[in-house]
């Protein structure tokens, strides 16, 4: 199977070239600048390696002479602590399409669009594929226009779609700004960790995890609409940072309660992974298992001045 996926370079895309490579799948890489292919030198021999901005000509044509079969489309505006409501997810809407125009001209028949649990309206209790949608932020927002567009191209060219929706993704790599990479970055360096009261419930999933299920649904065409991507275990964002606390020996350093919880963060967003559930899909990490493997890269980093 050929398959392209844009945002290669990034936490997400990275880990999920190296899936499809190792499931036999011929797979074009598309990133922004050529700084992003650095993550794949001991495997960019086996990739076909695009770069450029989505919305360019050049990239389209590149795709076109690729010919796909399906296409996983990661890339997005993902700043920490800006991206919800920065107006360049605008932009990423716009290159959403431009991707589509090309990709509907080749040979590919297979869409996957990346998006989110915040495309929800947020519920007490576990989400589900048939739960309401209500995009409440400008990112949530434009990842749904963005999943329209990709569903209403991939039939237009007889096609199918998937949205997958991520939840709470760790794992190696994942921006420093955020929660699990920040708490450990915090105990490693021996400093004070202020969080807020860690009360929120969150469906959090390993990194390789993800990357196994997107390229399990881009393989399974008989996966169509929506399709969420976690790993079904509500956990309070507490126990998380108690957990990476308790395996650096730095529980005391958790300020809990001494950071404001944000306005727009919903108290519970988890999730039941039916259609995955359904085609045989588990994850292969428990969460003290994923939060080792991810303080194991990180004290890597640190020691190699990173």
């Amino acid at each position: 199977m050929r398959v392209a996926v844009t945002g290669a370079g990034g936490f997400v895309g990275a880990p999920l070239v190296r899936c499809l490579l190792a499931n036999g799948c011929d797979v074009a890489a598309l990133v922004r600048s050529p700084a992003a292919l650095d993550t794949f030198a001991d495997v960019r021999h086996r990739l076909t390696c695009i770069t450029g901005d989505l919305r360019s000509d050049a990239v389209g044509r590149a795709l076109e002479l690729f010919r796909p079969d399906a296409c996983i489309h990661a890339a997005w505006y993902a700043v920490p602590g800006r991206y919800q409501h920065g107006i360049e997810n605008l932009d990423s809407v716009v290159a959403t399409a431009s991707l589509l125009k090309p990709l509907t001209r080749t040979t590919c028949r297979r869409f996957v669009m990346i998006g989110t649990c915040a495309q929800y309206q947020p519920v007490e209790d576990s989400l589900t594929e048939t739960s309401a949608d209500n995009p409440g932020t400008l990112y949530a927002a434009c990842k749904q226009a963005a999943w329209m567009m990709t569903a209403g191209a991939a039939a237009e060219c007889g096609g199918t779609a998937v949205n997958a929706r991520l939840f709470q993704v760790y794992g190696p790599r994942e921006p420093e700004a955020r929660m699990v990479p920040s708490v450990i970055r915090s105990l490693l360096a021996s400093k004070r960790c202020p969080l807020t009261t860690g009360s929120q419930i969150r469906d959090f999933l390993h990194v390789e995890d993800v990357a196994d299920a997107l390229a399990m649904v881009a393989r399974r065409t008989d996966v169509t609409g929506v399709v969420n991507v976690a790993g079904g275990r509500p956990v309070a964002v507490a126990d998380v940072a108690r957990s990476i606390g308790v395996q650096l020996h730095r529980a005391e350093l958790l300020g809990f309660g001494e950071r404001p919880a944000s306005a727009d963060d919903p108290p519970s967003l988890w999730a039941r992974p039916g259609r995955l559930h359904d085609i045989g899909w588990r994850p292969r990490r428990d969460l003290p298992d994923g939060l080792r493997h991810t303080i194991a890269w990180w004290k890597e980093r640190v020691t190699n001045g990173r």
